[in-house]
């Protein structure tokens, strides 16, 4: 009955009402009936606030339009009812859903030409989402706007759907305006709803639309080829089906549209909507497989860009989106870049368009799946490029070399800065980075790079690396510079000649300014290697400003070492013509105060010279030369060292020396007066040993020199300082010793006497002893007796005896407070060794006076006296030092003496003494000496 009334069958519908009423009184009332219904359906049901109320409208209009559509009320407002289904493609009920998609085909079936094309752009707009809604839903407190639990609970936990919900959610945060954020969801969920609403109507509209709707490909296929990778599973489908319905061959298709679709997609890669961006990401990693050079290379570095910017996307989703478009884009590079699968003029083009983008968007991205993966790229694009990477060289090198630092895990800077504190040798830690470094994917790159360098890639480079070793920044990079240079010249040989000059300019002062070992051996390495291809002029600058860096402070001389090490390691045939420069310096700077810098050059001489006394030979003339300006230089630490060169001089030259011997005395002789300086005993050494070396040419040349030296060297004992004063005792004891001169005894042992007399007072606190000898002022009392000893030991050595009975007295006296008990024990070992000194001489006498020579009794005399003066001291020595090396000493010293004095052995007054010693002495060396000493006494009885 409804679908009667509905059809206008107005007779059955009115007749239970007024018969015989005339037609035209029903018509009026049939059309008041229709417009009641209308007015009903599109001001009341199809645009109210409730979803139940739109479904049910959508119910009657679909009924209306499926069985009244040839009415022409209907046909009238055929606009109306195609502006409601449209309005319902919205909708989240999928029931009204397809209601309004099916009214849809009806309509396009009932509507004249005008009509249909009004549809199809209406479906096309809604499609493209280009179209505004021209009727909005008035909502009221209980109107659904989410399905419930779209978007989660609130925050008590309770479900939130309706527009009362949402807004109590908006104040309860304390931002009412997050009500239009909610809005603006729930708009964009309503326009997915309309496309996934109007694929449905679509598909059924379009096989009969046909060629309507060709003027509308072009903005249909990039949508569509989108929507089917949306994340919505309905989405997809709907759209899926929409692609069969207007595509015939997709392939072809594509292909014809490609780059409206890869425009679209690009674009639609930063659209605001995260599900269009996915879509967009997904859509492009699929269509751009297998493509040629010439389909996608004006859009490479645009769909690099998008890959970029999803991969650091908000949202997860979107962000694995964005690593598959980037593998999908990182194997199409790779392919066109790679000369043995694309065309070489095509490939380089690639390369030119690509390569930019990773090295300055890439690599250097903050972004770490960004920066992974474009280094992945690089390096396969370095494998694979071969000759197409050359006009890239200088970029790729430099971008992979500072990558070696700022790609560096930051741990490692950490670490290294508190090394120290934990304990870690800071030049291990740089050896760890390092190797890692080597290790790593960006210099696996710069090892590809070094394999299609040619001459003309060096112009671009070259400029390049030496700008980069001025300005590199850390520790990698530098060291990563550096070991290039180094594996670069040997690759190119010969070619690498025009640059040497700027390379050698900027090499040599970072060499010098370094601070870490590791960087500054590689830099050295690398100088080295261009010292090689160098001319001559620069080659004899370089070595020449090498060698000067001895002269300078700790960094400067270890540089030094360290770059000589290196041209003798790299370019030895270079040096051979500059060994007098360098084997000089080497020489001296061994004697360097601080062990690491002495080690170095320690190490270098022992590398680069067959034989030391052959080397000094050849080369003894400069060495000489070198030291003389150390001595007359400034510096203290350069007069020190040039002293302990000529000491070590003296030691493997000997006499050999004798031909120089004048300007070095001179030049030590001129440093020693003046103020005393830290290390200034090195000149007294040095004084020393030339004196014991070149004795003879001294002597020939100048008698009066040896005096010069005595008295020089003398002077030097009197001084306060400990240090410098023992030096002075040292050298006393081998000038004595050197030239032997029997005058030098009674120049030398009043000072001696004095000095001892001294020390003696100050250990006892007693009176100085009488003595007829000189008296020294302004004498420290802490003056070492034992070198004392030393020397008076020497002057007995050398003197006459005449001299020797003058003092015998100062000299017994000497003896006699050397074995006092107040002494260190290695003060008694002195002593010993002076009394042994004197037995021989005085045995010599006994000799010479058994022969008929005078001085017989005095001679006899003072041995009696020395007997009965220092054995009861010996013994004493013997009995209270409980040490086996004096007892060995004291023993044989007691021998000496008892051996010589001839003395009866009731006449000994320690007798007891004695005998008891060699009973309880344990050191069977002494007791052998012991025993041997009663043995005489009791023989003599």
């Amino acid at each position: 009955m409804t679908s009667n009334f509905l059809l206008g069958d107005i007779s059955l519908s009115l007749s239970k009402y007024n018969p015989n009423e005339k037609c035209e009184a029903n018509e009026d009332y049939h059309a008041t009936i229709r417009d009641s219904i209308t007015r009903k359906l599109f001001e009341t049901l199809l645009y109210s606030s409730r979803k139940e109320e739109r479904c049910a409208g959508t119910v009657w209009l679909l009924s209306l339009t499926m069985y009244c559509g040839r009415h022409p009320t209907i046909q009238q407002m055929l606009p109306q009812i195609q502006e409601a289904f449209s309005h319902l493609l919205g909708e989240q009920n999928e029931l009204t859903q397809e209601l309004a998609s099916q009214g849809m085909s009806i309509v396009y079936d009932l509507g004249d030409a005008a009509m249909k094309k009004t549809l199809v752009d209406a479906l096309v707009t809604t499609l493209t989402g280009s179209g505004k809604r021209k009727r909005a839903i008035k909502l009221v407190e209980d109107s659904e706007v989410f399905q419930e639990g779209t978007i989660g609970e609130s925050l008590s936990g309770g479900k939130l759907s309706t527009y009362k919900e949402l807004c109590s959610l908006a104040n309860e945060m304390g931002q009412p305006d997050m009500i239009y954020k909610f809005m603006d969801l729930a708009n964009h969920q309503a326009s997915l709803n309309s496309k996934r609403g109007a694929a449905f109507g679509f598909s059924k509209i379009a096989k009969q639309a046909g060629d309507a709707l060709q003027p509308h490909l072009q903005l249909l296929i990039p949508r569509l080829v989108r929507y089917q990778y949306d994340p919505d599973k309905n989405v997809q489908d709907a759209m899926a089906h929409i692609w069969k319905s207007l595509v015939a061959d997709p392939k072809r298709t594509i292909d014809q549209h490609l780059d409206l679709i890869v425009d679209d997609l690009i674009i639609q890669c930063g659209s605001r909507l995260w599900r269009s961006r996915e879509a967009s990401c997904l859509a492009l990693a699929d269509i751009i497989q297998g493509r040629k050079f010439e389909q996608v290379g004006k859009h490479l570095k645009k769909i690099w860009t998008a890959a970029f910017r999803a991969m650091d996307d908000i949202k997860e989703t979107v962000r694995n989106a964005g690593d598959r478009l980037c593998r999908a884009i990182s194997s199409l590079t790779i392919r066109l870049c790679d000369i043995s699968l694309t065309e070489v003029s095509d490939a380089r083009e690639a390369m030119g368009i690509v390569l930019p983008l990773l090295l300055a968007d890439g690599i250097l991205s903050k972004v770490d799946s960004i920066r992974k993966a474009s280094i992945g790229v690089v390096m396969k694009l370095a494998k694979g490029a071969g000759i197409a990477l050359r006009p890239h060289l200088s970029d790729l090198v430099c971008c992979m070399l500072e990558s070696l630092s700022s790609l560096e895990d930051q741990g490692l800077n950490y670490v290294e800065l508190h090394a120290e504190n934990v304990g870690i040798q800071s030049e291990k830690l740089e050896n760890l980075r390092i190797s890692i470094a080597k290790s790593s994917p960006m210099w696996e790159t710069l090892d590809l790079c070094i394999n299609v360098i040619n001459t003309e890639s060096l112009n671009l480079l070259v400029p390049r690396l030496a700008h980069l070793v001025r300005s590199g920044v850390g520790l990698n990079t530098r060291v990563g510079v550096a070991s290039f240079i180094s594996l670069l010249i040997p690759k190119v040989g010969a070619d690498v000649k025009p640059f040497t000059s700027i390379l050698l300019r900027v090499l040599f002062p970072v060499v010098k300014e370094e601070k870490s070992a590791a960087a500054k051996r590689a830099f050295a390495s690398a100088c080295a290697m261009v010292l090689k291809h160098a001319g001559h002029s620069q080659a004899q600058k370089l070595i020449e400003d090498t060698a000067a860096l001895h002269t300078g402070e700790k960094n400067a001389q270890i540089s030094c070492a360290i770059l000589l090490k290196s041209y003798y390691s790299v370019a030895s045939d270079v040096l051979s013509g500059y060994h007098a420069v360098i084997f000089p310096v080497i020489f001296i700077s061994r004697f360097e105060d601080d062990k690491n810098i002495s080690g170095l050059f320690e190490e270098l001489w022992e590398d680069s010279t067959s034989g030391e006394r052959v080397t000094i030979q050849l080369y003894l003339g400069e060495i000489v030369s070198l030291i003389c300006e150390g001595l007359a230089s400034s510096s203290w630490t350069s007069k020190r060292k040039s002293a302990q060169a000529i000491c070590k001089l003296s030691e493997v030259m000997g006499e050999s020396l004798s031909s120089y011997h004048h300007v070095l005395l001179d030049s030590v002789m001129k440093e020693l007066p003046g103020r005393l300086w830290e290390g200034k005993e090195s000149l007294l050494y040095a004084i020393g040993a030339l004196s014991s070396s070149c004795h003879k040419a001294i002597s020939s040349e100048n008698p009066v020199t040896s005096d010069a030296i005595l008295n020089m060297v003398s002077s030097a004992c009197t001084k306060k300082v400990k240090k410098y004063r023992e030096a002075a005792f040292s050298s006393l004891d081998q000038v004595i010793k050197a030239f032997g001169d029997p005058k030098f005894f009674n120049v030398i042992f009043p000072l001696l006497f004095g000095m001892c007399d001294s020390t003696a007072a100050n250990k006892s606190g007693s009176a100085h002893l009488a003595s007829d000898a000189a008296k020294t002022d302004n004498v420290d009392p802490a003056v070492p007796l034992e070198k004392i000893l030393g020397c008076v030991m020497s002057c007995i050595h050398v003197a006459h005896l005449n001299d020797i009975f003058e003092q015998k007295k100062n000299l017994m006296d000497l003896l006699l407070i050397s074995l006092s008990p107040g002494f260190q024990w290695t003060v008694k070992l002195s002593a010993f060794s002076l009394i042994k000194e004197l037995c021989s001489r005085l045995q010599s006498i006994l000799v010479e006076a058994s022969k008929g020579a005078s001085q017989h009794d005095s001679t006899t005399s003072f041995v009696q006296e020395l007997f009965y003066s220092v054995s009861p001291k010996i013994v004493e020595c013997i009995s209270t030092i409980k040490i086996a090396q004096v007892h060995i000493s004291a023993s044989e010293c007691l021998l000496e003496v008892t051996g010589l004095a001839s003395v009866r052995w009731t006449d000994v007054g320690f007798k007891e003494e004695l005998l008891h010693q060699y009973e309880v002495e344990k050191n069977e060396e002494a007791k052998s000496y012991l025993k041997k000493c009663i043995d005489i006494f009791e023989n003599l009885e």
